[in-house]
């Protein structure tokens, strides 16, 4: 479970989320966290990417100039890898509502990042809805493999039945709503559809974007979407074919 989430920026903490008293969260930020971005910093090229205390774990994600630093207490069967992927996704939204332009300027009042919590309450929702579902190894397991192939882009979590999205981890450029829009309503599409063609139930599908491949698969009533590299697939489409869609 996530209790605190930090963003630094050479030791200072820019912004602070978290369920500590006070007290405790000004002894913690004396030192331990402008300590935790050194080594974070000096171990950047090594394969490390969390702390493990003796009562919890600090998951990061180091993307110039800042810090991004989940705090978690393991009271659940998530695997680690969910967390890293919440510090990556925390560090990549703040820096694209905060470009470096604008943390170069910044003169020391907190409040100018005060709005940031409405970007991390989207992060801690999913992965308490994670923790929630009934599906959660399923969910984990894509959602963890996914985060391993650097050719998978980004990857979604649909429920059908509940026409809402329960994990994501997507490229900047992609707006997670445009999967809540067309996610039940796809499935929906490709049910009549095999139905029409009497081809039995679609489970799978692949669409050609203009920079991206999209493939989703269902499994019961969740609908995972996967976004791949244009070279992912190998070439299966003609030329021609290809020519004519650039």
């Amino acid at each position: 479970m996530i209790r605190s989430i930090f963003i630094l920026c050479n030791g200072t903490p820019l912004y602070t989320e978290t369920d500590k008293p006070t007290e405790d969260i000004h002894a913690l930020l004396s030192g331990f966290l402008s300590a935790f971005q050194v080594l974070a910093h000096n171990i950047n090229e090594a394969s490390i990417n969390k702390v493990e205390l003796e009562t919890k774990t600090y998951y990061y994600a180091n993307k110039e100039p800042i810090l991004s630093v989940v705090e978690a207490t393991k009271d659940d069967d998530l695997d680690d890898q969910v967390y890293q992927i919440a510090a990556e996704r925390i560090a990549r939204k703040f820096l694209e509502t905060y470009p470096k332009r604008l943390i170069d300027k910044w003169c020391g009042d907190l409040d100018d990042f005060i709005g940031f919590k409405d970007s991390t309450s989207v992060v801690v929702d999913e992965i308490e809805q994670m923790r929630s579902q009934s599906h959660k190894e399923f969910i984990t397991k894509y959602f963890v493999e996914a985060a391993k192939d650097e050719k998978i882009l980004g990857a979604v979590v649909f429920d059908l039945n509940q026409d809402e999205i329960v994990a994501s981890d997507i490229p900047p450029d992609i707006a997670v709503e445009d999967f809540e829009a067309f996610g039940s309503m796809l499935f929906s599409f490709i049910d009549r559809l095999g139905k029409q063609l009497k081809a039995g139930g679609i489970n799978e599908l692949i669409i050609r974007a203009k920079n991206y491949w999209i493939g989703g698969f269902r499994k019961v009533d969740l609908a995972v979407f996967m976004i791949f590299t244009m070279d992912y697939f190998g070439k299966i489409m003609p030329d021609f074919v290809k020519d004519l869609i650039e």
